[in-house]
């Protein structure tokens, strides 16, 4: 049996719950940081209207060129294809940068020590 009295567990559980609430405070503080803690949502938000204006940016440059050189309709098409393309570079970035960015919140966060151990 051990020598461990009734206030001894109770000192236990509070130091674990404080280690909880401190280790959640400083995940919270590091999301904020990053700029990590928008909701997937948000990205959809942030990613589509990034598309969408690459697209119109585009197709309106092209358009005016038609406009001053009289060769409707290929600046407005190749205009609105470059805005496309642009887009679409935009959206590849974008997803490098969040992998990137997800694999070293993994890699830093309860990763094992060197010799094995995990770090409390």
């Amino acid at each position: 049996m051990s020598n461990e009295g009734p206030n001894d567990l109770g000192e236990r559980i509070a130091k674990a719950k404080a280690a909880r609430d401190e280790r959640e405070a400083s995940k919270r503080r590091d999301e904020q940081a990053d700029g990590t803690s928008l909701s997937a949502g948000g990205y959809a938000l942030r990613y589509g209207a990034e598309f969408g204006a690459n697209v119109f940016v585009g197709g309106f440059i092209g358009f005016w060129i038609d406009e001053f050189a009289g060769t409707k309709p290929w600046g407005l098409l190749i205009g609105g294809t470059l805005g496309f393309v642009a887009g679409i570079r935009a959206i590849m970035r974008a997803y490098k940068e969040l992998n990137a960015r997800a694999l070293e919140m993994t890699q830093g966060q309860d990763a094992p020590k060197e010799d094995g151990t995990e770090d409390e």
